[in-house]
């Protein structure tokens, strides 16, 4: 139901989009079966268009959109990651669960739903039940549309193949109201319908999808005593007809009906000039709509807002339990446990709950909806803090903890599946980093990959590696995750990390000599390169508004100095950093 609720949610927005501009450019002119397509375009365009991801044209690729963002940083406007779900702390230091407006959100859409589907089809069934109950003679004519006749009052109406008409009307002006009714048959306009029901069922709650509706059977009505003036009727005689008709309509949503309740406009629409073909242009407006809303929807704001509502709507707490082991001579009262949401990075840490140590053993549980971070603080019996345990993930499973020293990493993990895949990891990793310290980062790099393809269904040992984000993390690792606890923290620590080695990237330094000699480098580069004046104007030219900083530093004012900063300005980067050394600027 959540992916229903997250596709509704961008069906709505295309449709918005899409539609209401059309109101003021072309959906009031003389152009019937034109803007008759417009609206089913509009239709099957909101029922597609969010089923497709252009990536490549999400505002994430946008320079305004980057510039914007780091600009904001620069004067010190937090602009928070996509995905940043924060958990929420009382004052006795427990989690506050927060409200699952999202559950209810989605239970109320489902409900929503249904019951418009309900009412739908119980029009269908009682018109089919009308359509046939009462009817005193029944004909077919030449192109197979069947003619319901009723002896009691009913106002006309057709639906698919067929036309009811009470023997009143079919006596005094049946051509005029047969001709009418049969040209919503001819034009298939039952079909509109359906597919506009459609989207009333998945979208009941936007407003526009109704109004949208009218403009649709609006351009039906006008259709319809089009082919009745075309076929010689009277323009005079039939807007006689139609004001006498006014009064009353028919009851069923699904049906057309002769006396639809929009008198006035259809009389003028009948007078109005046809305009001329090249108004039909203005119906281009939907190309930008259609790629400003998919290039919002390609986000990864979007998308991990999507993630998020979908997991916030399936979650379902689960209880993590903590048990473990101290030896008596460590001399250990009690143990606070310290969580938090899962963007902690250290700078605040929640004391949530102590434990007692009793014999050697503590024990701990506690229900999460998501994962969390963890840590635990050693109390002696002194009152003194004893050993910071390092960090873990706490996915809400049992995990067995034995400290056996008082060192950061004195302990060991055991308990479910998940942690001793952590912990195997983590033995691991330590042994290989342990052997790069003599040099060998290729071999450790290589030692680390062909793990991950030994171990990639091991959410422990890919959790590890994604909650530390170390520089040679290869986030592929973790496409094997399962749907579930784990994905939206994984897309949210690969965003970070994605926008870290973007922002990186888009940082240089320049280093000029006395004497006039240029040396680059780039963020990532550990060592300057000798380049010459048209080569750095190449180079900075690449990043041609792309969001840049320059840090400059000179040994003393040179005319380069200058062309530098010139060509920098030139190409609309974002910021210049520039220093004479020894000299302030």
């Amino acid at each position: 139901m959540s992916q229903l609720l997250i596709y509704a949610i961008k069906s709505a927005i295309l449709l918005t989009l899409l539609f209401v501009p059309g109101i003021f450019l072309i959906f009031r002119e003389k152009m019937f079966r034109f803007n008759r397509f417009t609206l089913l375009a509009i239709l099957m365009l909101s029922l597609v268009l969010p089923l497709c991801n252009f990536s490549y044209i999400s505002m994430d690729n946008v320079p305004a959109v980057q510039a914007l963002e780091k600009g904001l940083l620069e004067l010190g406007v937090p602009v928070e990651g996509a995905g940043h779900t924060p958990a929420l702390f009382l004052e006795g230091g427990e989690i506050e669960k927060p409200f699952p407006w999202f559950l209810v959100v989605s239970i109320l859409y489902a409900i929503g739903t249904m019951t418009v589907l309900g009412i739908r089809l119980r029009e269908v069934l009682s018109m089919g039940r009308i359509i046939r109950m009462g009817s005193i003679w029944t004909r077919d004519d030449s192109d197979g549309i069947r003619i319901y006749c009723h002896a009691e009052h009913v106002a006309p109406f057709s639906w698919l193949r067929s036309i009811v008409i009470s023997e009143k009307d079919f006596t005094e002006s049946g051509r005029e109201i047969i001709l009418h009714e049969k040209a919503h048959i001819l034009y298939h306009h039952s079909l509109d319908v359906i597919l506009l029901t459609l989207v009333e069922t998945i979208q009941w709650w936007n407003p526009f999808v109704y109004l949208l509706g009218i403009y649709l059977r609006d351009v039906h009505e006008y259709e319809a005593d089009d082919y009745v003036l075309l076929s010689g009727i009277s323009a005079h005689s039939y807007s006689e007809l139609i004001i006498r008709k006014a009064v009353g309509a028919s009851t069923y949503t699904f049906a057309t009906n002769f006396n639809h309740s929009l008198t006035k406009k259809r009389i003028s629409m009948m007078l109005k000039t046809t305009p001329k073909r090249s108004l039909r242009s203005r119906v281009l407006y939907v190309l930008p709509m259609i790629a400003l809303a998919l290039s919002a929807f390609a986000t990864s704001e979007f998308q991990t807002a999507s993630d998020f509502i979908e997991q916030t709507v399936n979650a379902s707490p689960t209880t993590f339990t903590l048990k473990g082991t101290v030896p008596a001579e460590l001399n250990i009262k009690s143990i606070h446990v310290i969580i938090a949401n899962n963007d902690w990075g250290g700078e605040e840490l929640n004391f949530i709950d102590t434990i007692y140590v009793k014999d050697g053993k503590f024990e701990y549980s506690k229900n999460l909806d998501q994962p969390y971070w963890a840590a635990l603080a050693v109390i002696k019996k002194d009152g003194k803090v004893g050993a910071f345990l390092d960090n873990f993930l706490v996915p809400g499973e049992e995990c067995k903890i034995d400290i056996y020293g008082e060192g950061m990493n004195d302990y060991s993990l055991g308990g479910s599946k998940f942690y001793r895949d952590w912990e195997a990891f983590h033995q691991f990793y330590d042994k290989e980093i342990n052997k790069m310290k003599d040099g060998g980062r290729d071999a450790f790099v290589a030692a680390i990959a062909d793990y991950n393809h030994k171990h990639k269904d091991e959410e422990g040992c890919i959790m590890y590696q994604v909650m530390w984000t170390h520089a040679s993390i290869d986030f592929s690792i973790a496409d094997g995750i399962q749907d579930g606890r784990f994905k939206l923290y994984i897309q949210h620590q690969k965003l970070l990390h994605n926008n870290s080695k973007e922002q990186n990237r888009n940082e240089m330094d320049i280093h000029i000599t006395d004497d006039g000699k240029l040396f680059f480098r780039g963020k990532k580069e550990y060592s300057y390169k000798l380049i010459s004046p048209k080569e750095l104007m190449e180079t900075l030219s690449l990043y041609k508004n792309v969001p840049t900083t320059i840090n400059i530093y000179s040994e003393k004012e040179l005319e380069t100095l200058n062309m530098v900063k010139n060509t920098a300005r030139q190409n609309n980067l974002l910021k210049i950093n520039y220093s004479v050394i020894g000299k302030k600027q």
